[in-house]
């Protein structure tokens, strides 16, 4: 899969899903180009942690009021805000996107992580991460690289339990119909104060987080397929259009009706 996107000059990004043992921790693998300028980009959360492997210059992030260069392998633990990025030139990357429930199998704690890039030797140890930043340098596409590293990513995953009811939660949660602590424990049978618990877990954030990050994506498809903003608020199960609007500052960086224009990176939540 191949699309493009616009904003800050030329966007390739080009993808290739997971199958077998592996499809129940990654979603797929992706490849992105970016020709590149100083213009910040927002990228926003959508309950997923991402494996990065830099083929190029790692781009600037913003870490409080400072911009800090990110590394050339890390895991991107579980984001609950913005991430603001800015190139200094050419961006190359390929990415390992991770299922939300995924990231607890690589350590005790994600939810220390939280918010914040994790150096990739640290998680998998050193060698693992050098041969997976090497592969990734060196394949010619998302395919080439599954093809070449499916065993090593196999080695990552491989100790680790698909986390108790968790996958089948953030199922419902990511459904067409807006969803809640409170519908979860109702379908599930399972006490609210359980489905916190499991979530934050495996995923590294609360419910709440994912309640609203997904609450969020419905609201931006509804914005970006021409829905009226005036309708899209009750459409995605916020309380007002209030509501929705302090949930685009804080996951977008900006009002919901700037959602409407193309944007760089909107190809990552295109699927």
């Amino acid at each position: 899969m191949i699309r493009t996107g616009g904003g800050m000059g030329g966007v390739e990004y080009n993808s290739e899903a997971v199958t077998g043992y592996l499809a129940d921790f990654v979603s797929e693998v992706w490849h992105l180009r970016h020709s590149g300028d100083d213009t910040p980009q927002m990228i926003a959360p959508d309950g997923c942690c991402e494996i990065i492997l830099h083929r190029g210059v790692p781009p600037l992030e913003r870490s409080g009021n400072v911009w800090v260069r990110q590394p050339e392998a890390f895991l991107y633990g579980p984001l609950n805000r913005a991430l603001a990025l800015q190139l200094s030139g050419p961006m190359d990357v390929l990415g390992i996107r991770l299922h939300p429930w995924a990231v607890g199998g690589l350590g005790r704690d994600p939810s220390a992580w939280r918010n914040r890039s994790v150096l990739l030797d640290t998680i998998v140890g050193a060698k693992p991460s050098d041969r997976l930043l090497t592969m990734a340098r060196s394949a010619g596409s998302p395919a080439e690289f599954l093809a070449v590293s499916n065993g090593l990513l196999l080695d990552c995953f491989r100790s680790c339990d698909l986390p108790e009811g968790v996958v089948a939660l953030v199922s419902s949660l990511r459904g067409a119909e807006p969803g809640s602590i409170r519908k979860l424990a109702t379908r599930s049978g399972l006490g609210e104060r359980t489905i916190r618990r499991r979530f934050e877990r495996a995923c590294g954030l609360p419910a709440g987080d994912l309640v609203g990050i997904f609450r969020f994506h419905r609201a931006r498809e509804a914005i970006k397929a021409g829905t009226a903003l005036s309708e899209v608020a009750d459409l995605a199960g916020y309380a007002d259009q209030a509501h929705m609007t302090r949930d685009f500052r804080r996951y977008a960086g900006t009002t919901p009706v700037p959602a409407r224009n193309s944007a760089a990176f909107d190809v990552f939540y295109t699927h």
